[in-house]
């Protein structure tokens, strides 16, 4: 079975599972559910009755005219868009004005609240606005000076403060809009329109009356337009007719001007003829420029980029035509042998020796001969793109006398062809507004109207709201749903491992032990701050290191790791720290341990243990040492250190190297246990590369933090090179807040508190 299909079998739902985060979240649940239901009560209680009234109309399609000039300035009533716009009209604000007006709803009680609130309201903006401006004028110096300007002067003389609503007014309009609801009835022509008020007599007229008005509204929109339309017409009736006279004036004065039988043979069957073989030169030129154009526009990447590349000499060497080229490639070949020879002098010589001084001489010289002819590549380069640029202006220039001589040849006929177009264009829009003009006229005796008024609004009996037996039934379901909901949303967000169980239901990995959270403080001993096994070892983080180094012996059935790789997933989840203490507890035990920092892009073992890193595994592993030069003893008895020396530009290549396998090999002939701690396995390859020259590899995952997608990509590298992953550690446990651990803080009582760490 893969772990796909595990871990489809484990998702399977757990009702426990269900119940023991509805548990772990009561708390929110019980204080959500009751805030959403107390609320919905107190303010159903003390919620004033609302009344509804309702008039229910009929809207017809308008009545078939065998005129066209409808489609002109009346929408089409056979589609849906006309009842959609019926329905936002009995909605706009145009309409609930003139029904405020008509019942004077500004002295309303239910209305006259609403001025007096905006009132209010206006004070106060008044007062901010006051403040802006005192602030502006602070800061006036910062922004460009502009001339003086009165705008409500302006608009009075030009009218166009007629149309805009004061903000008193503004309220009014929309506290009516907030009680006016138009319901549609489903596959009819029929609307509801109904109005919820405290008074139910007052929502009864108001519905009648805003029909009313929507109807009169109506009639005056279509005669309005009947009347603009008609004017629009015969304006524009006069204009074409002098267009028409003008056009067929100019187009006699052309025929004239150069003669019928010029005319006759420009435009022709004999110039049929000319104009093809016109346009075949015209398509052979072009297609030409676009050939040329394109090998210039290529030549031209291939110059800018090799230009870029050749600033930096490592990237020129990138360039397709040096990669090419069969000097550079001689060139590279002397070199690779240059540095073949130096390697293998290296070592029986030093960096100083006349011999290697002579061969890295060759090298630069090489390097040096290299470059130059690299530039040659590209100063070849820019030629060939120079060429290519001069060939396209060329044909360029070309294609530009051809075009002109076609243009005049043409010109004649063309020009002749736009004056009778022209001419006939004009023709046919002035025959066609005239009939639509006649038209019209004839359609302004309709005056029909095709709304109709079914059911006038009565006086409710009853209130609409509040509904508080609803009211409190809602709030039960939606403040019990959503509360359920958000801890279970609050659950889903935690992607994190906190268990050991996590480990086994996502990832199938064996749990070594959990390290509980402490803080780094300094220590009764001399020994580092992190080394907490040593420096507080009846702590409950300390047992907890001696538990991992247990269940890391007994992790294989036949015989202990003897070479064990300490990573994590990802950064900052505490791996040195826990290789570390897992180290000197190995040590402790009475076993001879070698601790190497193999982490060379950010080594921290050698600032905890206070030694210097300017030779390590670097030097050893390039050849420049021996690893028994550069051991260092610890002053933790059983324990020898290996730091990780300069950082190197190829890590990943020095560690996959033969010679890391013989210093493991090597290292196993003298210690017990070899303790390597390597970089997070998601910045780089190292820890992948590690894990196939090891026994095994320990996870080491921060508890709560770090996410399972990152650990899963981790886990699955290790396993595409099939590593022995020995198992994992859950870092930095919380033992306080989490039940599971509870018997760790046994172990970190003193004096009788508990005690706390950070690692």
């Amino acid at each position: 079975m893969d772990q796909t299909d595990h871990i489809n079998e484990t998702d399977q739902i757990n009702l426990r599972d269900y119940w023991r985060i509805i548990l772990k979240h009561r708390k929110l649940i019980i204080t959500f559910f009751l805030v959403v239901v107390t609320t919905v009560a107190i303010y159903s209680l003390t919620m004033i009755p609302v009344y509804r009234s309702t008039t229910r109309i009929l809207i017809e399609r308008a009545n078939p005219n065998i005129l066209s000039t409808q489609e002109m300035f009346v929408i089409n009533p056979s589609g849906q868009d006309f009842y959609q716009t019926q329905y936002k009209i009995l909605e706009s604000r145009a309409l609930a004005r003139e029904v405020i007006k008509r019942l004077n709803l500004a002295e309303h009680p239910e209305f006259k609240g609403v001025e007096e609130e905006a009132g209010i309201f206006s004070y106060f903006k008044d007062i901010q606005n006051t403040i802006i401006s005192e602030i502006k004028g602070f800061f006036k110096f910062m922004k460009p000076s502009r001339p003086d300007f009165n705008e409500e002067k302006y608009f009075e003389k030009t009218g166009f403060i007629q149309g805009m609503e004061s903000h008193d007014n503004s309220c009014l309009v929309n506290a009516f809009l907030g009680g006016l609801k138009v319901e549609p009835i489903r596959n009819s022509r029929l609307v509801n329109i109904s109005f919820e008020s405290t008074y139910p007599e007052f929502s009864a007229r108001i519905a009648n009356t805003l029909v009313k008005a929507y109807i009169d509204w109506n009639l005056s929109l279509k005669f309005k337009s009947r009347q603009e339309a008609s004017k629009f017409l015969d304006d524009q009736v006069k204009a074409e007719k002098l267009k028409l006279e003008a056009a067929e004036l100019a187009l006699q004065q052309y025929r004239e001007k150069y003669g019928v039988a010029i005319i006759s043979s420009q435009v022709g069957e004999k110039a049929e003829y000319g104009q093809a073989l016109s346009r075949q030169k015209l398509l052979t030129i072009s297609k030409q420029v676009l050939d040329v154009k394109n090998k210039r526009i290529e030549a031209e990447i291939k110059y800018i980029n090799a230009l870029k590349l050749s600033k930096d000499f490592i990237k020129a060497e990138a360039i397709p035509e040096v990669i090419n080229s069969p000097v550079i490639i001689s060139i590279k070949q002397n070199e690779v042998d240059l540095l073949r020879e130096k390697a293998e002098k290296s070592q029986k010589f030093g960096q100083k020796h006349p011999v290697i001084i002579a061969l890295n001489q060759e090298i630069k010289k090489l390097r040096k001969q290299k470059y130059q002819e690299i530039i040659n590549i590209v100063s070849a380069m820019k030629e060939k793109y120079e060429i290519a640029l001069s060939q396209e202006h060329a044909l360029q220039k070309t294609l530009g006398l051809s075009q002109d001589e076609t243009i005049s040849r043409n010109k004649i006929a063309v020009q002749y062809q736009m004056l009778q177009q022209e001419a006939d264009s004009s023709r046919q829009l002035y025959d066609m507004l005239l009939k639509r003009f006649k038209e019209t006229n004839v359609f302004e005796e309709n005056r029909t109207i095709n709304i109709h008024v079914v059911d006038y609004a009565e006086v409710p009996k009853f209130s609409v709201k509040p509904q508080l037996k609803l009211n409190l039934f809602l709030a039960v379901i939606v403040g019990l749903f959503m509360s359920v909901g958000m801890a279970f949303f609050i659950e889903y967000l935690d992607n994190t491992i906190k268990n050991p169980e996590d480990l086994e239901r996502y990832f199938q990995l064996p749990y070594l032990g959990p390290v509980p959270h402490f803080d780094i403080k300094k220590p009764k001993t001399d020994q580092p701050d992190e080394f907490i096994i040593v420096s507080e070892p009846k702590s409950s983080a300390s047992e907890a290191y001696r538990g991992l180094r247990t269940g890391i012996l007994f992790s294989t059935p036949v015989q202990s790791p003897r070479s064990i790789l300490v990573t994590s997933a990802g950064a900052g989840e505490g791996k040195t720290i826990t290789c570390a203490n897992l180290a000197i507890a190995m040590a402790q035990a009475g076993t001879k341990v070698v601790l190497l920092d193999c982490d060379m892009r950010k080594p921290r073992l050698h600032r905890m243990l206070g030694i210097r890193n300017e030779q390590g595994l670097s030097s050893i592993l390039v050849g420049e040492s021996e690893w028994r030069d550069i051991l260092v003893s610890t002053n933790i008895p059983n324990l020898d250190f290996i730091p990780a020396g300069l950082i190197s530009p190829n890590p990943a290549e020095l560690i996959g190297s033969e010679r890391m396998q013989n210093l493991i090999n090597e290292l196993r002939e003298k210690y017990g246990r070899i303790i390597i701690d390597s970089s997070p396995i998601a910045a780089v390859t190292d820890p992948v590369i590690l894990s196939r020259l090891v026994d095994g590899v320990v996870l080491v995952i921060h508890a709560g933090i770090t996410s399972r997608d990152i650990i899963a990509n981790g886990v699955r590298q290790l396993r595409d090179v099939h590593a022995h992953i020995l198992g994992s550690v859950l870092n930095n446990v919380d033992i306080e807040k989490n039940s599971y651990y509870y018997y760790y803080q046994y172990y970190g009582e003193k004096d009788g508190k508990k005690e706390k760490r950070n690692n």
